[in-house]
């Protein structure tokens, strides 16, 4: 795929001129690298060794595992899933994507939130297919959850912009709307046929994460930004119940003097008092 330079359009919504190879951006760099090196570390090992299936029953999001553990369900596949791929063709097509996408939508959310996008997307579309994965057990793997979420992220944000994927010019919308056609057959044909063994579910939970992000504007949130705010808010909150406890030790000191103060609150009053 390649992408026509963006950075030369301020209209939110169109494409610029001129094709552009784009330069790796902080997250996409990490992403790209570390699929690519452990598809490498899997290659080595060798598809048929014992090491490769136990290291796909650890780390592959495994619906057999999930149910031979329970409740001490193996969380972390959730995450590691999707940085295993299973043949050259499948590492490639989903790096494609994140390089030329990713690189785009981190440069327009910044590393931050891109990160954190890609994270959830992971986590959630993993989660899903591996509801569905429940009934046939069948491993997942791979990233194109995420990389269906970058697309469609992308597409909603800027739908007019234009690529050239398999030398055919066409719009982000074109482009993602054909993706998640093409996904919704395959889901049909799988649920009528049986069979496939493509992570339908997990893309189109990617596809709609994506959307649905842009569309409330939670995209933008940074979640940096996010955690300060909750922990100012509980420093908040706790210094005001400080204060209206504080308020009634004394008063209760005032009534019955300082020694109907039990040891807990005599604690209490020296903390405080240390903090002033």
């Amino acid at each position: 795929m390649e992408q026509r330079s963006w950075q030369s359009s301020p209209d939110p919504r169109g494409g610029g001129m001129g094709l552009a190879v784009p330069s790796m951006t902080p997250a996409v760099k990490v992403l790209v690298i570390a699929n690519v090196a452990i598809y490498l570390v899997l290659w080595l090992m060798g598809e048929e060794t014992e090491t490769y299936r136990r290291t796909l029953d650890i780390f592959a999001l495994s619906p057999g595992v999930w149910k031979d553990w329970f409740p001490f369900v193996p969380l972390w596949q959730l995450v590691t899933y999707g940085f295993l791929h299973d043949s050259p063709s499948h590492v490639l097509f989903n790096m494609l994507g994140v390089y030329f996408l990713g690189t785009m939508l981190e440069g327009v959310i910044g590393t931050r939130r891109f990160a954190a996008f890609y994270l959830v997307a992971i986590v959630l579309a993993g989660f899903m297919q591996l509801m569905v994965g429940m009934i046939n057990e069948a491993p997942i793997l791979g990233a194109s959850g995420a990389v269906l979420a970058i697309v469609c992220a992308m597409a909603t944000m800027r739908p007019a912009t234009m690529i050239i994927f398999f030398f055919v010019p066409m719009t982000l919308k074109t482009f993602a709307l054909i993706y998640v056609a093409m996904d919704l057959l395959g889901l049909v044909y799988e649920l009528r046929y049986g069979g496939g063994g493509v992570a339908h579910v997990a893309h189109l939970t990617g596809a709609a994460l994506g959307y649905a992000a842009v569309r409330t504007s939670w995209i933008w949130r940074d979640p940096v930004a996010v955690v300060a705010a909750a922990r100012a808010r509980r420093a908040g909150e706790t210094d005001a119940q400080n204060r209206e406890r504080l308020d009634s030790l004394l008063a209760k000191i005032a009534r019955e003097g300082i020694g109907s103060l039990s040891g807990r609150e005599k604690a209490f009053l020296k903390r405080m008092s240390k903090r002033r």
